[in-house]
C-alpha cells in the first residue's frame, strides 16, 4: 500500500508541474501578445498596462559604419509613439516563442517581421523579460535587434 501510494505520488507530481509550466508559459505569451495587440491598435493604456514599472528598451545594431551600437529608450517615450495618433497601422508579427521560466523570471525570445501599413520595413529577434508580480507578468526589459531582409 506504501509503495503503492509513492508510486502515484511519483506519477502525479510531474503532470502538475508540467501543467503548471504550461499555465505560466500561456500567462507570459498572453502579456507579451497584449503589448502587440497595443502597438498595432496604437492603444497606448493596454501597451502601458504590461510593463514593470522600472522596465526599459534596448536595441542592438550595426550602423551604417559598421560599428556595433546599443540604443536605449524609455517605456514613457515608446508608449507616447504608440499612443500619439498616427494613420499607420504598425504590425509586429511574431514568428515564435521561446519561453524559459524560473520561479518569477521568464525570458522569451521571439523572432518578428515589423510590417507598417502592411509593407515590410526590417526583421529581428525581441528579447523579453518579465517578472512575475502579485498583478501578473510584467515585462522588465526588451533588447530586439532591427535588419532588413536579406534578398536571396
Amino acid at each position: 500500500m506504501k509503495n503503492t501510494f509513492l508510486l502515484l505520488i511519483l506519477l502525479v507530481l510531474p503532470a502538475n508541474h508540467t501543467q503548471a509550466q504550461q499555465t505560466e508559459e500561456a500567462a507570459v505569451k498572453a502579456t507579451i501578445d497584449r503589448m502587440f495587440e497595443g502597438m498595432k491598435k496604437g492603444d497606448s493604456t493596454l501597451v502601458r498596462s504590461v510593463f514593470h514599472p522600472t522596465a526599459r528598451l534596448q536595441t542592438a545594431f550595426v550602423n551604417r559604419e559598421g560599428k556595433a551600437m546599443l540604443k536605449s529608450e524609455t517605456i514613457d517615450g515608446f508608449v507616447k509613439a504608440v499612443g500619439t495618433p498616427h494613420k499607420e497601422v504598425w504590425d509586429e508579427r511574431v514568428l515564435g516563442y521561446d519561453i524559459k521560466i524560473d520561479d518569477n523570471l521568464a525570458t522569451v525570445w521571439t523572432p518578428y517581421e515589423f510590417y507598417v501599413n502592411g509593407n515590410y520595413l526590417h526583421e529581428g529577434v525581441n528579447a523579453f523579460q518579465l517578472f512575475r508580480s502579485a498583478n501578473g507578468w510584467k515585462i522588465i526589459q526588451i533588447c530586439d535587434t532591427r535588419r532588413k531582409k536579406v534578398k536571396k
